[in-house]
């Protein structure tokens, strides 16, 4: 029997690996995304990889084949020719994507008719028929220039005849006559065509669509789904061709609903070609709404809800992966026995950037190197390092010009600004940002932000990622925040907020000074580990302090009172932070952040501070009580560490 560690462990990567009920049981909603999405309207929905594109789709295709509504769903990794993928300096553009969009419309009709075999309402008579007038359409051959015929016939004729008299002797006599006639005749007829033209595919885009017309009229529910995955593996040259040829055949058709994931650096749906003439769809009126997965679960855009959506994100896929029931029934139980505490849960968000796919990585290392215990703040910082030097950094060492830019924003946004944020003009067309946000070292946090004293320009608001600089962390380089103005940092942005201009990355500057090729590989990067000279307030907590805490503290009774060792710990931890003392709210805070990992038992603060005004806490001797200005404030006494021995029976954390 697995334990839950080992679940997580071997959660799966990827969701097209996976049979339906497992992307269905595993699948997070994400406000209305799900509902925008699944609306009858043709749409793009943008990504980089890891995103969950490909999980939408799949459960988008359950979703409308239990509602009845056939649906096709295409891989372009797998669709085409070498002809009419790839480069052929005898080919045209237009005849690569007419190949294309023939190998395309084929596996459109061999699902239809799959699906048709599977379906008791579809009248397979009336389908036929029209799937194969229109594969033929779809693959019709004409020859372009002169050809001829070559006929070449031949006729043998053969004949022979002989006669005779015959005489027999015998008591009568008697006469016979004889005649023999053999003909043969030989023929052959042969034709040849010779070909001077060339022949090409011609694709007739109203015949097409007509043709496919009546064979959606046809379908149960007169409606088809069509679903592209992975529109950024098509050659971007070929990419405005198909999306135009697709426009012209499927889009015209209302019943037709398609929904295309993509890469938005990767892809390329319209162009001008060299007549002037706009090739391809237009986002905005042909597909009538897009969505981006990038920006939707980073932490730093609405850290509540990224929370909330990765916690359940873990939940799910965990559930989906248990046989042997192992994972508890709510989300709250699961979370509460994966992590030490609350701290924990948010620094694995934070570290997933957005990604599902990044956050399925680290968690399960983290649980690797966990070895059954729960998962602590180090744990996560280690694990998405771990993944940041091992997968993520060794994609972009294959372009030296992206290792060079990248340790220049690392240096200057790290080392110089102390932040890990930076400002990129909105115009900017960069094909070394566009392949470091693709790999997903840096993220784009909020587009159209505004700056200071340069208000006729938008940016765009990255942020390095979290693997850059998790090494960093609780040292004198540590990024302090978002973004750096004027000494405050921004810890969560503002959809209106002003940036200053030291926030801006000048990517001009770098491309005229230049910089040496001193790096070569991103292992190369690193900056000095320089610790604070003084105390920081924000516990590391896996430390010795958090280590001393019992185990079960939320469900520990002292002198018949859950108030005594919650508030207790609390304020040890008040006092490792270096507050001399505090208040019912403080030490309410404290443990609801740092001690409790169940959302059921959160002590609200006037619990705490009625608890703190009466017995037994008004008696305890570890319990120092003042008032100041008229609030009642506590601290620890000096004999707090032989009540922490008598208590809990272990040694009491150095302060």
């Amino acid at each position: 029997m697995k334990s839950l560690s080992e679940i997580l462990v071997t959660m799966p990567r990827r969701a097209e690996r996976k049979p339906d009920d497992y992307l269905v049981k595993s699948f997070v909603h994400v406000g209305s995304v799900f509902a925008l999405f699944s609306c009858a309207e043709n749409q793009i929905i943008y990504g980089r990889r890891g995103t969950g594109k490909t999980h939408l789709l799949r459960y988008l295709k359950n979703d409308t084949q239990n509602r009845g509504v056939i649906t096709v769903s295409l891989d372009m990794r797998t669709m085409g020719s070498t002809g009419g993928m790839y480069s052929d300096s005898n080919l045209s553009l237009s005849e690569r994507a007419s190949r294309l969009l023939s190998d395309t419309l084929c596996e459109v009709r061999e699902q239809i008719l799959d699906e048709s075999y599977n379906n008791d309402k579809c009248d397979l008579s009336i389908l036929a028929p029209l799937l194969d007038s229109f594969v033929e359409e779809a693959t019709k051959m004409t020859v372009q220039g002169q050809f001829e015929v070559e006929t070449n016939l031949s006729n043998t004729v053969y004949q022979e005849s002989t006669s005779g008299l015959n005489a027999v002797l015998s008591t009568a006599p008697k006469l016979s006559t004889a005649r023999s006639e053999r003909i043969q005749e030989n023929s052959s007829d042969s034709s040849t065509m010779r070909e001077s033209g060339k022949r090409t595919l011609r694709i007739h885009f109203g015949a097409l669509s007509k043709i496919l017309t009546h064979i959606v009229k046809n379908l149960p529910s007169q409606s088809l789904y069509l679903l592209i995955d992975e529109w950024s593996e098509i050659p971007l040259d070929l990419q405005p061709y198909l999306a135009d040829m697709l426009r012209r055949i499927v889009f015209s058709i209302p019943s037709i609903t398609v929904k295309i994931a993509a890469i938005s650096h990767r892809s390329k749906f319209r162009s001008c070609n060299e007549s002037g003439e706009f090739i391809g769809l237009e986002v905005s009126s042909d597909a009538s709404t897009s969505i981006n997965l990038d920006q939707f679960m980073v932490f730093d855009s609405d850290s509540k809800k990224s929370v909330e959506f990765f916690k359940n994100l873990i939940y799910k896929h965990v559930q989906a992966s248990d046989k042997f029931n192992v994972v508890p029934d709510n989300v709250e139980s699961f979370i509460s026995r994966v992590f030490t505490n609350k701290p924990a849960l948010e620094e694995f968000t934070r570290a997933s950037e957005g990604v599902p796919r990044d956050a399925i990585h680290i968690i399960s290392q983290a649980s690797l190197h966990a070895e059954g215990r729960k998962i602590g703040v180090t744990g996560i910082r280690n694990a998405a390092r771990y993944w940041y030097t091992t997968s993520k950094s060794k994609d972009i060492n294959s372009r030296k010009e992206a290792v060079k830019l990248l340790e220049w924003i690392v240096s200057t946004v790290i080392a110089e600004k102390k932040t890990r944020a930076f400002l990129v003009q909105s115009d900017t067309n960069d094909s070394l940002i566009d392949f470091l946000f693709d790999a997903r070292v840096i993220h784009l946090i909020k587009q159209g932000v505004s700056v200071r004293a340069i208000q006729s320009q938008k940016f765009n608001l990255y942020s390095l990622d979290y693997g850059c600089y998790a090494h960093l962390i609780n040292t004198k380089d540590e990024p302090k925040g978002l973004l750096c103005d004027d000494s405050n940092y921004i810890i969560v942005p503002r959809i209106d907020n002003m940036y200053n201009r030291n926030s801006i990355l000048d990517l001009d500057m770098y491309y005229r000074t230049g910089l040496l090729p001193f790096f070569e590989n991103t292992s190369e990067i690193c900056l000095a580990r320089q610790f604070y000279s003084k105390s920081v307030r924000e516990l590391d907590f896996d430390d010795e302090i958090l280590k001393a805490i019992p185990k079960y503290l939320e469900a520990m009774k002292i002198k018949g009172t859950l108030y005594i060792p919650l508030i207790f710990v609390g304020l040890v931890i008040r006092t490792k932070q270096g507050y001399g003392s505090s208040s019912g709210s403080e030490i309410a805070k404290a443990i609801n952040r740092y001690l409790i990992t169940d959302s059921k038992n959160i002590k609200a603060p006037n619990n705490i501070s009625r608890a703190l005004r009466k017995e037994p806490l008004i008696t305890e001797c570890w319990l120092n009580s003042t008032n100041k200005d008229g609030v009642p404030m506590f601290s620890l006494s000096d004999f707090w560490e032989g009540c922490w021995f008598d208590y809990f029976k272990s040694n009491p954390p150095k302060l």
